[in-house]
């Protein structure tokens, strides 16, 4: 999976507050040239911002519970023996060099930054460094040309992505994703959390009971379906699946119930049906779902851009002369974390 930067934080107002709880981290020479890709030199400043940057990200969503170390701890690791902050760092680069490449193959695809999208840049980056703390700011080291440069970054990956996916025809014929959709109520047989917040499971004499209610329900929801729900309690879901529906542990639905509903015309009720842990009570809603097929075609036709982008992006990489000094880059440490607030409009708040 490619990995993502988070400057959507940035243009939505996300301003990050330094709490320093290690050491005061390793001085860096901003001026430095870390990486180079073709004629292009990038700064050890600039990607120490970046670094820095993603790593508040990070810190205000897993930080507050995963504790002090978690950049460095060995529950952390990865499956390449990595730390956090090792892995992180190397997706970073990564994500770099690909800035990189793909803006030099604007020309290809003919597309420019326009002088009102930069001064769009220009104040985002003006407004970032105005709503930060100066303790966030120089933890992250930030500059208002380093902010505006990650933005531009952002900006060229978005057009270029937009112009390579163009190439690929919506040429995807609906019928191959007709979408069956039904209702159903679901039954845990698992268990329950009790006044305490304590999960309790169920006994067999408990799971008995479950299963006969369920049956009366299910002959109750034959006469109208609605009205058992209303009667009995419970909440209606409603679920749609084409033919390449993918397995449970592949992320879809009970292969049980599945296999029911292929069986079933609109209107028809089946159930209890058993799967794991649950029983469902189904409703088959519709045999062919203009709307829900619409949808199916709209998420393949994204799924074969995205590959397409990623072939494209991949075959760049493939003829790159990308290199960077690794001495440099190893200097950039996240030895402090950031504790990042926001106000209830989605900006932050000084500490």
């Amino acid at each position: 999976m490619r990995y993502k930067k988070t400057a959507a934080f940035l243009l939505a107002g996300a301003v990050a507050a330094s709490l320093v709880l290690g050491g005061c981290g390793s001085t860096i020479n901003s001026d430095a040239i870390v990486a180079t890709c073709g004629d292009q030199e990038i700064s050890l400043g600039y990607l120490n911002f970046v670094a820095h940057y993603n790593q508040a990200i990070y810190d205000y969503m897993i930080g507050t519970y995963s504790g002090t170390d978690y950049w460095t701890s060995e529950l952390y690791y990865d499956d390449n023996g990595d730390s956090m902050e090792t892995s992180v760092k190397n997706a970073i680069m990564e994500e770099v060099e690909t800035d990189c490449l793909l803006e030099q193959h604007m020309p290809d695809y003919g597309v420019e930054i326009t002088a009102e999208e930069t001064e769009e840049m220009q104040t985002a980056a003006e407004d970032f460094m105005a709503e930060n703390t100066k303790e966030g700011i120089k933890a992250m080291g930030a500059t208002e040309e380093y902010v505006q440069e990650m933005l531009y970054y952002e900006t060229v990956k978005a057009r270029m992505q937009e112009a390579i996916e163009a190439d690929v025809g919506n040429d995807l014929d609906p019928e191959d994703y007709k979408q069956r959709t039904f209702s159903y109520v679901q039954v845990s047989l698992n268990g329950y959390y009790d006044e305490d917040g304590s999960y309790v499971e169920y006994t067999d004499e408990e799971v008995v009971g479950l299963e006969v209610d369920a049956q009366l329900f299910a002959e109750s929801a034959k006469e109208d379906f609605d009205q058992a729900v209303e009667d009995y309690g419970g909440t209606i879901y409603t679920y749609s699946y084409g033919e390449d529906e993918a397995g449970e542990d592949e992320g879809g639905f009970c292969e049980a119930v599945i296999e029911e509903a292929d069986k079933m015309h609109v209107g028809d009720v089946a159930g209890p049906i058993e799967g794991d842990g649950y029983l469902y009570i189904i409703r088959l809603d519709s045999e062919d779902d203009e709307e829900a097929t619409e949808a199916a075609v709209e998420t393949a036709e994204g799924e074969v851009k995205t590959e397409y982008y990623n072939e494209v992006v991949d075959g760049y990489m493939e003829d790159s002369d990308f290199s960077y000094d690794e001495s440099l880059w190893e200097k950039v440490k996240f030895t402090d974390l950031f504790d990042v607030t926001y106000s209830d409009e989605d900006e932050a708040v000084e500490e």
